[in-house]
């Protein structure tokens, strides 16, 4: 990592682990009673632990579970919480392999990645206590040991924290863990009847990724990062979990969306990673607040003259203090906001930015541990997710004419492969290591720029690609619009058209009604929709233009990491079914 011409300048000297355990280990001896991890438990009462006292509990937590025999396979579920990150990091000082299991998933998708991940110990949160003992009581479960965690006593099975008081007492010699090549974790994709794909990553996939962040991102060791996303994702578990624990940075753990400006204020929170429902919803509250005072607009768009100006003149500090009621709403202290997991509409990043924050976009998948490319605070190009990490290759198969083709990565973060799956892997990851991202993007100048997923692209009549995510991205920034997902339709005599599905905001049509003195009808609220999307029509070239809407009464459905779980959506709409199969054998 001594890279000097890497774009937005030189990159940092970052300490090289060759496994979590040694990194563990170097961080509780260099900044020891220092407070890691800060949490509110179920009555409301704050709980805290160093980074010496979460070493010592990991290890007494590792001993103990070496009582149930070597190497183990854990499968940890639950919220986020300190006993999460005792789990994660007891097994792995113990030399097992940990299965990070989405709580909100049903039981019987639980119940599959414990099968078929091999797992012989389980770990879970105390709110899913009855279901796992249902599950036990069919004797079908695969797993012989389960503990509860996040609660200080149960009658029905033992809890971590009675595994942790057991493994002080225990004189037992942990194994060596040093290699990088060994088996970190297992992270399940979604899917059912078989489809859910176990993501094989090692030691040395995981800490690459976030060492390489760490070089590049300029993140200061007295960070404090509010924890919103949920440890079981890659990318809050390596972003926003381990990177602070090689750093030295502490995590506050969010109480909820309700309570995050709340527990942003009163923690002193200075970088939250998030999604772009996260940063979208937030700032379309804030412009509607500008809005909502007299002379809000006006003066709104005055700051922002004044701060171009004085960025310009190099007085970047000025935009907070012009927008200081903003900042301090927020606890005076919130700098950087991280987005991935999906494409941040370009417009949502420059309102931030010009409200004095620093909005960081990266690109990644699970596949990947997770980060591809993600931006440098002097490396913010709206619309790209920023250069790719420094011991990324990144290359794009077969371009467009415009330069758009698949994304392809090869680095020392690429997973091993998927567990057991050895067709499924060689489907994505080629013998010369280039992994199949199954994303569209372009590559110029270094910087990279993410178009939309392969298999949702719709090809227009005149041959180019049209990508349902910029215009949804367009529709959305309508106030009257919640959520949007764009398709495409078979019509027999016009050929591909383009469709979307519509939940609208129902409350600013409402708002809009009564200022209108009117009710919201149906003929109103179409009246308004159809005007929106003629609009973004208008902003449009013809190929990309929308045929048709369908409004949905609900809020569509997502995954906890807030992503649109799509052919839900489109099968709920009676757009597309599941999948079809013939009774004849094979078909």
């Amino acid at each position: 990592m001594n890279k000097v011409d890497y774009p937005g300048g030189p990159i940092r000297d970052i300490e090289r682990f060759s496994s979590v355990p040694l990194m563990l280990a170097a961080s509780a001896s260099r900044f020891g009673s220092q407070i890691f991890m800060k949490e509110t438990d179920s009555s409301g009462s704050p709980i805290e632990i160093s980074f010496a006292e979460l070493r010592s509990r990991a290890e007494a937590f590792a001993r103990e579970l070496l009582q149930t025999g070597p190497s183990p396979v854990v499968a940890v579920s639950g919220r986020n919480s300190i006993d999460w990150a005792v789990a994660f990091l007891g097994t792995l000082c113990a030399g097992g392999i940990v299965v990070p299991i989405d709580k909100e998933l049903p039981s019987s998708d639980i119940s599959g990645i414990l099968h078929y991940s091999g797992a012989t110990v389980f770990v879970f949160d105390v709110t899913l206590e009855s279901a796992v003992q249902e599950h036990k009581a069919t004797g079908r479960s695969v797993c012989s040991h389960h503990y509860v965690m996040n609660t200080y006593s149960s009658s029905l099975f033992p809890t971590l924290s009675s595994m942790v008081a057991a493994g002080d007492s225990l004189s037992t010699s942990l194994p060596s863990v040093t290699s990088s090549s060994d088996i970190a974790v297992i992270s399940y994709t979604s899917g059912t009847m078989g489809a859910a794909k176990g993501v094989v990553l090692s030691h040395g996939n995981l800490l690459s990724d976030l060492q390489m962040m760490l070089a590049t991102a300029n993140i200061a060791t007295d960070e404090v990062f509010l924890s919103v996303l949920p440890f079981h994702h890659m990318y809050e578990c390596v972003c926003g979990f381990l990177c602070p624990l090689q750093h030295g940075c502490t995590i506050v753990i969010s109480r909820g969306l309700r309570y995050i400006v709340e527990d942003l204020a009163s923690n002193g929170v200075t970088i939250v990673l998030g999604v772009p429902l996260l940063w979208e919803g937030m700032y379309r509250r804030i412009i509607e607040q500008v809005k909502s005072i007299r002379g809000g607009a006006l003066k709104f768009a005055f700051g922002k003259a004044v701060s171009g100006a004085a960025d310009m003149l190099g007085a970047r500090s000025v935009r907070s203090r012009i927008f200081s009621k903003v900042h301090n709403r927020f606890g005076g202290s919130l700098k950087t906001l991280v987005s991935g997991g999906a494409a941040l509409d370009m417009e949502v990043m420059k309102g931030f930015s010009d409200l004095g924050f620093r909005v960081l976009q990266g690109y990644g998948l699970t596949e990947c541990s997770p980060i591809v490319a993600v931006c440098r605070y002097n490396v913010r190009i709206p619309g790209t997710v920023g250069p790719p990490m420094p011991d990324v290759e990144v290359r794009i198969a077969d371009p467009d004419p415009e330069g758009a083709g698949e994304i392809l990565v090869r680095g020392p973060n690429v997973m091993q492969g998927y567990h057991n799956d050895p067709e499924a892997t060689a489907a994505v990851l080629s013998p010369d290591g280039w992994f199949s991202t199954g994303d569209f993007g372009i590559l110029r100048k270094g910087i990279l720029t993410v178009t939309g997923r392969k298999k949702n692209i719709i090809v227009a009549k005149n041959g180019k690609n049209v990508y349902p995510e910029e215009i949804e991205h367009h529709l959305n920034r309508s106030r009257y619009i919640a959520e949007s997902l764009v398709f495409a339709r078979e019509n027999a005599t016009k050929g591909e058209e383009i469709w979307t599905i519509i939940f609208p905001d129902y409350d600013a049509l409402i708002e809009l009604a009564d200022k209108q003195e009117t009710t919201l009808s149906e003929k109103f609220g179409l009246s308004v929709l159809r005007g929106e999307l003629r609009g973004v029509n208008s902003r449009n070239p013809a190929y990309k233009r929308i045929s048709n809407f369908i409004l949905s009464e609900n809020e569509f459905p997502k995954t906890t990491t807030k992503k649109i779980k799509r052919p839900q959506v489109l099968r709920e709409a009676g757009i597309t079914t599941g999948k079809v199969f013939s009774i004849a054998e094979g078909k």
